[in-house]
């Protein structure tokens, strides 16, 4: 049969290809490592190193808590200010 050679070789390109990609694992495993903090083992960790840890980890809950607040705020005001906008003129 005419054309077998074109399959064989794109049926090898494709099988090429599928083990150069990375898989969905991998990538996942990527994006929720941080590889910038070192590691540190609780069992071994002085006392002042887990304080400045706890330290740490609060300011940035805060951080996270007043963005989540200012958001929140924000959609609500813009939901107000809609419904005022459409009570007035509807």
């Amino acid at each position: 049969m005419a054309g077998e050679g074109s399959m064989m070789s794109a049926n090898t390109s494709l099988k090429n290809n599928r083990r150069n990609r990375t898989s969905k694992l991998e990538k996942f495993v990527n994006t929720t490592t941080n590889d910038n903090i070192e590691f540190v083992d609780p069992n071994t960790a002085t006392p002042e190193e887990l304080a400045a840890i706890r330290q740490r980890l609060q300011q940035e809950n805060k951080a996270i808590q007043k963005k989540k607040i200012t958001l929140t705020f924000s959609i609500l005001v813009v939901i107000l200010i809609t419904l005022a906008a459409l009570n007035r003129y509807l």
